[in-house]
């Protein structure tokens, strides 16, 4: 299937996206139409009518939060306008209910465009070297426009939801013609659909037939929390992990670094400096993948945004912090999202591990049944906290059947298998 032909809706799916100017509704911040608006004569058991809006702001509160569930905090409307107000300069955000024929809304999905440097996406040695020669040749080669099903934040998330019951073959169909169509509209060339828990995969087997791969992202790490303390936590995670833990903890506290935990607004705007942002830049630009690049604008319209669920923990020596992490929480999970820290004292004093315990005993003390720990960090995360690997998928193709050939050719090296460890090792 040529990937700009399939522009039009099937018999099955009804189309009703309003107008950006004077359309249908003439309701300001949406997206243009596409097709046609079905009468009830044209109503099927299988229609689907969608609606875009490109602001948060415009969004339709009581239909979104019929579908999201109570404790999502990535689809929470306060999290998407922090993302937005942040980031709109670089990324060019949709927001998209669809509803079912008689007009109850079954799906919720937030898109975003932006360019990344596919070279990130290289595991092994030789093509980061064959991507580097082409970035040196020309960032052109190497910097492609990409439209998100998902948000521009590495956070191990995706961003569609569905109602029980909700015709996910028919939805899919509609979401994949109107992800192109933006894509196009956008400049964007190759299309995604991230990250996906297993439990999530099923309804999705639905986008293979329209052209795209599943591949593997970096698996997350997740932490089963059995107590509500730390001290209860040191006691359930075994007798060799509590002693380094212990011997980590103590170098830590005898450097005299205090780390305090906050979600107070006036106190994150004093200590969130523009140096200490530059703590979360360095850590970055030593991660072999980089999909985005928060700015410091981010971090605080979280804290602005979220007061009663994200807070930072700061590492303060003296009145300087030399490292930070910012958290969310929602239902029974706790999830460490973002940190920077000094590389020169992480090496004196375990300056990382001590933000990570931190951050577990915050959860634990939430009362968080789960903390996820992200990706990266795979040995430490393992073997000296207890964590266990959870895998995450991607859904990727070209937004035409030329692109779609390319991303084939090179399917294995810019999305290399990432298995679970011990996977297939009789583990």
């Amino acid at each position: 299937m040529n990937g700009d032909s399939d522009l039009t809706p099937s018999s099955s799916l009804a189309v009703h996206e309003r107008s950006s100017s004077q359309g249908s509704t003439g309701r300001p911040g949406t997206e243009p139409a596409t097709g046609q608006f079905a009468g009830a004569g044209a109503r099927s058991p299988q229609s689907v009518f969608e609606e875009i809006w490109s602001s948060v702001a415009e969004i339709e509160v009581a239909a979104w939060e019929q579908v999201r569930p109570a404790s999502d905090i990535f689809l929470d409307l306060r999290l998407l306008r922090a993302v937005e107000t942040s980031m709109g300069s670089t990324c060019r955000f949709r927001y998209v209910l669809y509803r079912n024929a008689a007009s109850e809304p079954v799906a919720i999905a937030v898109f975003c465009t932006f360019t990344i440097d596919i070279g990130v996406l290289a595991d092994d040695d030789w093509s980061r070297w064959a991507l580097g020669l082409c970035r040196r040749i020309s960032r052109w080669l190497v910097d492609y426009r990409i439209a998100f099903c998902g948000l521009p934040l590495s956070a191990c998330q995706s961003s569609l939801r569905f109602v029980p019951g909700a015709d996910t073959t028919a939805i899919l169909g509609k979401l994949d013609q109107t992800l192109r169509r933006l894509a196009r509209k956008d400049g964007a060339s190759i299309l995604v659909f991230k990250e996906f828990a297993d439990d999530e995969l099923p309804p999705l087997e639905a986008l293979m037939p329209l052209g795209y791969r599943r591949a593997d992202s970096l698996p997350t790490h997740v932490l089963a929390l059995q107590s509500t303390t730390f001290d209860g936590y040191l006691q359930d995670v075994g007798k060799k992990k509590r002693h380094h833990i212990r011997q980590s903890m103590k170098k830590f506290a005898e450097s005299g670094i205090q780390v305090v935990t906050t979600s107070d607004l006036a106190t994150i705007e004093r200590l969130f400096t523009p140096e200490v942002h530059q703590l979360y830049e360095a850590v970055l630009n030593r991660s072999k993948t980089q999909l985005e690049r928060l700015p410091r604008a981010f971090f605080l319209e979280m804290a602005r945004q979220l007061p009663d669920c994200s807070e930072f923990q700061f590492a303060l020596e003296s009145d300087r912090v030399v490292g930070f992490c910012i958290s969310v929480r929602a239902g029974h999970e706790y999830r460490p999202l973002f940190v920077g820290f000094d590389y020169e004292r992480n090496r004196d004093v375990d300056l990382y591990f001590n933000l990570l315990f931190r951050t577990i005993a915050d959860g634990a003390g939430h009362g968080a049944a789960i903390v996820e720990l992200g990706q990266n960090s795979d040995y430490l995360k393992r073997t000296k906290l207890g964590c266990l690997q959870a895998r995450r998928s991607i859904f990727v193709r070209g937004r035409n059947a030329l692109m779609n050939g390319v991303i084939g050719l090179l399917f294995k090296q810019l999305f290399p298998p990432r298995p679970l460890h011990g996977e297939g090792q009789g583990e």
